[in-house]
């Protein structure tokens, strides 16, 4: 398959992929054109390298010319398949309660599996009397510590670029503020989603990989938490809700938050409900 046509399906995957996959960050936004031209081109050229060095013995297996097509069809194989399938198996294990990390390391081994197969009848097919002593345990095996190098090194090179990025927030954090501001509205409120916290805006919502403290201190002016999981702008509050003892904020894109019974006396001061509490 020819870079121009792995570029397309990479494209089309990443115009499927689920809004949930799509997360404010250093490391950009998952499935977007940008992110797959990054991981395509880092394919390639990772393809070339273990062509030269040819690992496994591979390097005994012939031309070089080929042995460099061979690593650079796998590489690129295995970045569609780990970009369309890895971002979502990740936030799978995430959501079952598994830690970040683990939910990496199952999401490799399984990928693993299925380029392991294509990596097999594609070498069985170019090397035919080299490749036949190997059994579907060595291909496997083979194929993950691969695929284990490569995810990490890609983790290290996008952690570098996210690195210089969030150097120019907290170099200018009033500049990222005011873009978002105006493609998408102001800040309406903060919400706790697991490890990620999604930002709602007027004219939408976004997600960042963070604690929901380190969102309220980046991007929170001029509101207050009214929950263990949220935050909400003042100006953004239409109505305050009562059912009971429990309260409920009902802000200006109608969204409903609910508030904690322990911060129901810092809402009342702060002046976004009113009333008196119901005794026991």
């Amino acid at each position: 398959m020819g870079t121009r046509s792995v570029r397309r399906v990479a494209a089309t995957i990443g115009r499927r992929q689920s809004a949930d996959m799509r997360i404010d960050g250093w490391h950009g936004e998952l499935g977007g054109p940008l992110w797959w031209a990054r991981v395509v081109g880092f394919a390639v050229l990772i393809g070339l390298l273990l062509g030269l060095i040819g690992p496994f013995g591979s390097y005994m297996n012939g031309s070089p010319l080929v042995l460099a097509l061979h690593w650079i069809a796998m590489t690129t194989v295995g970045a569609v398949l780990f970009g369309s399938a890895g971002p979502w198996l990740v936030t799978v294990g995430i959501r079952h309660g598994f830690p970040a990390l683990y939910a990496l390391g199952g999401a490799i081994v399984i990928l693993a599996v299925p380029l392991a197969v294509v990596s097999a009848l594609e070498a069985r097919w170019l090397w035919p009397s080299q490749t036949r002593v190997l059994s579907p345990a060595d291909w496997y095996v083979q194929t993950l510590g691969i695929a284990v190098c490569v995810v990490i090194l890609w983790l290290v090179v996008e952690r570098g670029r996210g690195t210089r990025r969030n150097v120019g927030r907290i170099v200018a954090p009033d500049i990222v503020s005011a873009a978002s501001t105006s493609t998408m509205g102001p800040l309406l409120c903060l919400q706790m989603e697991d490890h990620y916290v999604r930002l709602h805006r007027a004219c939408g919502s976004t997600l960042e990989l963070m604690p929901l403290q380190e969102a309220i201190a980046r991007h929170g002016r001029d509101g207050l938490q009214v929950h263990r999981g949220w935050w909400v702008a003042l100006a953004a509050v239409a109505a305050s809700e009562r059912d009971g003892r429990n309260w409920r904020l009902r802000l200006t894109n109608g969204l409903v938050v609910p508030v904690a019974r322990n911060r129901v006396l810092e809402a009342r001061a702060k002046g976004v409900i009113g009333g008196e509490l119901v005794g026991p």
